[in-house]
């Protein structure tokens, strides 16, 4: 059989409309409550979130295939999903992985040749990538992140869980994967993760660029969803975002000119 370009486009379109492009992704990185209150939210964030408490935006959470119930998580002190720097992290995340998981297996033999079976099911740690702005907002929050996994003070590791429930340093991440039309057709929820590296930033003269931090990820496991809708209040709340952003320039012009 002939390779056929058409019956080749034809096929892509006919199983989804054309191929799964790694650069359609977002990645939600609720910080704990013991860093949320170092990162207050702004005056736009705070107008935000109320929008989004009047369209009920908790379902891009809760029901458009990220597995995160917010109605769970606003009671567990592990996640804050309306801290600016969930948002802001969302936003400056450039690259991560779809994390892979493989089984270990033992060698067995009961009649004839040697044959495997799986024993234990292996995660791998992941890395996420982010964009520094202008006042390394990124690098301080994952070293404070780190410090309240290890005291500075002290040098004790601290105890993953609070008392009150939740998690003192643990947090769930979510990575969704997209489509053109801004569809979640693939998410992974990473349970119980927090940072276990940063990775060092060079730095140079004859470099004209911007920093990257990159930090890696360790988690307990993470739960696949297949399928989810279109995230109608993402754009939603982008467009408000726009409009926020727009009002706040304005503002800010007719202030410069009294």
């Amino acid at each position: 059989m002939t390779f056929s370009p058409n019956q080749f486009l034809a096929n892509l379109d006919a199983k989804g409309g054309g191929l799964a492009k790694p650069s359609r992704f977002k990645v939600i990185l609720p910080i704990p409550e013991l860093l949320s209150k170092r990162f207050k939210d702004s005056f736009g964030s705070n107008l935000l979130n109320i929008a989004n408490d009047i369209l009920d935006i908790g379902e891009a959470f809760r029901g458009n295939g990220t597995g995160v119930d917010v109605t769970t998580a606003t009671k567990n002190p592990s996640y804050s999903f309306r801290n600016d720097a969930t948002r802001w992290l969302a936003l400056q995340c450039e690259s991560t992985d779809l994390p892979g998981k493989s089984f270990s297996t033992s060698d067995v033999k009961i009649y004839g040749p040697t044959f495997k079976v799986p024993n234990q099911i292996t995660y791998n740690d992941i890395s996420l990538t982010f964009m520094c702005n202008s006042e390394f907002s990124e690098r301080k929050l994952f070293d404070a992140w780190m410090e309240v996994i290890r005291s500075p003070n002290s040098h004790n590791f601290r105890f993953p869980k609070a008392k009150g429930g939740g998690s003192n340093y643990m947090t769930q991440i979510t990575i969704i994967q997209y489509n053109d039309f801004v569809k979640q057709i693939y998410a992974l929820e990473l349970q119980d993760a927090f940072p276990i590296g940063i990775t060092s930033q060079p730095v140079s003269w004859s470099e004209d660029g911007f920093h990257r931090l990159t930090v890696n990820f360790a988690y307990y496991k993470y739960r696949t969803i297949y399928d989810g809708k279109y995230d109608t209040n993402d754009i939603l709340a982008s467009l408000i975002g726009t409009g926020v952003a727009r009002a706040q320039k304005e503002v800010f012009s007719k202030i410069s000119t009294l």
